[in-house]
């Protein structure tokens, strides 16, 4: 039985990845504020084979992802983690009022921190650790400077903490889709292209691709992007 943990399994590429990995013999614990989505979600999953426990949970208070990991390892060990948030702060910087700034940061990046660390003690040998970050974490984009800050930051945090787990056989992989057709655009002011966009299942198959390697195979960091280019 493989057991896995989707954070943000919602909506969005993390819904789409909890689709993706469904199937027999395959254990999901679905993660995200919303219960109502990620039930939906999980009766697909189930339909496609899957045991499913939904774990409504705040990723960025600690006091919810210690209990979301223990469920999901319940007595055993977790296999694959995929960590996947949504929002962006798109603003021109003289805009940005700390606050908000902070809980960005807090969203992307501080919620990255607690579930790597809550998770890695939970994982063995050949188990794997996805996040999924951006091109904007090697690019960088005019009014997004908040959000190409935290996903730089979570692109180095991931590089460093490949390296302490690599002794223990642990692989971490950032994924750095280009836009993905997400209601995160929806929020996003500008005539923006959906259909030079990739689709979460897209992303999603790339991750059970990963997921399908074998436990001594790592890919570290991996660009995703559409034939169009940049939008």
């Amino acid at each position: 039985m493989r057991t896995i943990l989707i954070t943000g399994a919602s909506r969005g590429i993390g819904a789409a990845t909890a689709l993706a990995l469904a199937g027999p013999d395959t254990r999901l614990t679905l993660a995200a504020r919303d219960r109502t989505a990620l039930e939906a979600v999980a009766r697909q999953a189930t339909a496609a084979g899957a045991q499913c426990l939904v774990v409504p949970c705040d990723v960025t208070d600690p006091a919810q992802v210690a209990p979301t990991v223990a469920q999901a390892a319940g007595e055993g060990t977790l296999d694959v983690v995929v960590h996947s948030v949504g929002g962006a702060l798109v603003a021109p910087l003289a805009d940005i009022e700390l606050p908000a700034w902070e809980e960005h940061m807090r969203t992307q990046l501080t919620s990255l921190f607690l579930v790597a660390k809550a998770t890695t003690a939970r994982m063995d040998r050949g188990s794997l650790f996805i996040n999924i970050a951006s091109v904007a974490a090697r690019q960088a984009f005019p009014g997004w400077s908040a959000y190409v800050a935290a996903k730089h930051g979570a692109l180095g945090f991931m590089a460093a903490i490949r390296e302490e787990l690599r002794p223990r056989g642990i692989r971490v992989c950032s994924i750095l889709p280009a836009a993905t057709d997400t209601a995160i655009w929806d929020a996003i002011p500008g005539d923006w292209s959906r259909t030079n966009m990739l689709q979460p299942g897209d992303v999603a198959a790339v991750i059970a691709a990963l997921v399908a390697l074998p436990p001594y195979a790592t890919v570290e960091d991996l660009t995703i992007g559409h034939v169009a280019g940049r939008l």
